[in-house]
């Protein structure tokens, strides 16, 4: 039902945004920002509670400590490939990030197997290249003060003008990738699942016709971090008398330090770069979150399939 209401929504703000007038910028920095802070940075935060649900699931000791130095380091360490090697940092968080996004939506897809790998893998490459590519003139501008374009001016200008026969052929890849696995599992896999291709396209049918920021507020501020609080919720409280009150409010908690976090890392990005949208911010600790975020949701995702055996 949840997803009907999503859909149903995209759906509207696709109609006002071509046939009325275009949602207004400043309406979208607002929808971003308040999605940003009620839904997006939640998400991330659970993943101190995520990561000692799943030791407890393995029978292993967890110690905050240890997690949070590991964490803090892997987020260090992305945070310097993408300040020396923004190319390869931007490709290898796109890679990450599509699987991260493709494990959530399609989470009954078993990826002990190469197929089921390529699926989900090309899944959430899709949906990025939507997001991104049929709305690169908005990502360049996005880019615009930290030199990344002029620097790989080349890449750039190819990306400009392959970029439709790349979101093509990230279609051929998802329904190439989805064929190999059905071949290899069977349809019944999908059973109960039937109305999975309706929904995926009308998910890139709204990315591609909503605005850079929209679609991105839409697919990843909204679905994909409601529906990951919601396994999240239900893999906490799985076998345990865990309250839904407990569990906000240490999310709360986790997530008020979060947003100091950002805030100073926003801070201390304005040394270094100037001009530009707000907006970038954001995005940048997206990033550097993204590969300690997604090795936590990953453990989770594996026990969840695991107990569904």
């Amino acid at each position: 039902m949840i997803r009907v209401v999503f859909f149903i929504v995209g759906f509207i703000a696709v109609t006002i945004q071509l046939l009325f007038l275009p949602i207004p910028e400043q309406t979208q920095y607002y929808l971003f920002f308040t999605g940003i802070l009620l839904l997006g940075i939640p998400h991330g935060a659970a993943d101190l509670l995520v990561a000692g649900r799943t030791a407890k699931e393995e029978k292993k000791s967890f110690s905050k400590l240890r997690f949070l130095v590991v964490y803090i380091s892997m987020l260090a360490a992305f945070g310097v490939l993408l300040w020396f090697f923004p190319l390869v940092g931007g490709i290898l968080f796109i890679l990450l990030s599509a699987y991260h996004f493709g494990e959530t939506d399609l989470n009954f897809v078993n990826v002990s197997s190469i197929f089921g790998k390529l699926l989900i893998t090309s899944y959430g490459i899709l949906i990025i290249s939507i997001i991104l590519l049929s709305h690169f003139d908005e990502v360049e501008l996005l880019l615009q003060p930290f030199n990344v374009m002029q620097k790989n001016k080349l890449f750039v200008d190819w990306l400009v003008e392959k970029r439709y026969y790349l979101m093509s052929f990230s279609v051929m890849l998802f329904f190439t990738s989805l064929f190999l696995y059905l071949f290899k599992n069977g349809a019944s896999v999908f059973s109960g699942k039937d109305r999975f291709l309706i929904g995926f396209a009308s998910m890139v049918f709204i990315l591609f016709n909503l605005p850079l920021l929209l679609g991105f507020t839409f697919y990843f501020v909204a679905w994909h971090s409601l529906f990951s609080l919601k396994n999240i919720v239900e893999y906490l409280r799985k076998n345990e008398s865990i309250s839904p009150m407990l569990i906000a409010q240490k999310m709360f908690l986790y997530s008020s330090i979060a947003i100091g976090g950002i805030a100073i890392f926003g801070v201390a990005s304005c040394f270094f770069f100037t001009g530009g949208s707000l907006v970038i911010y954001p995005f940048l600790g997206l990033a550097v979150l993204t590969a300690p975020h997604m090795m936590v949701m990953h453990d989770m995702y594996n026990r969840i399939r695991i107990s569904n055996l």
